[in-house]
């Protein structure tokens, strides 16, 4: 039986890829109702940018709450000109298309599927 990755999991295994990348990774010191994960910042000689990540396991992606959240955070990076990466499971990337179409943040907003995938054994 495959176990999923929870919500926390998720967050931190993308922390760990964008740091892997460069990027430095913040908590959201922010008092606002609906706000990201966290937020990864890459900064070179040259150029500074900013991405907000709101990650979702395949059941959350589902609710209210985290169309409120992911709306919210879209908003707000369209004002500011922050990137907006939504890091969802692997095994629902196709649901997580499907959401940045119906709340339409797709604009703004960059999927990132995440998981870990595991060869299956051969049995003799």
């Amino acid at each position: 039986m495959e176990e999923k990755l929870t919500r926390e999991e998720l967050a931190e295994l993308m922390a760990t890829v964008l740091e892997m990348e460069g990027f430095e990774v913040y908590d959201v010191d922010t008092d606002e109702e609906y706000k990201p994960d966290f937020l990864a910042v890459y900064k070179d000689e040259e150029v500074e940018y900013q991405i907000a990540i709101q990650v979702e396991d395949c059941q959350s992606l589902q609710t209210e709450e985290a169309e409120k959240r992911a709306k919210a955070i879209a908003e707000h990076c369209r004002q500011s000109g922050e990137g907006f990466f939504i890091s969802v499971p692997l095994e629902c990337e196709e649901e997580g298309k499907e959401k940045l179409k119906e709340w339409n943040i797709g604009d703004v907003a960059e999927l990132v599927p995440i998981g870990l995938e595991f060869e299956e054994e051969e049995e003799e």
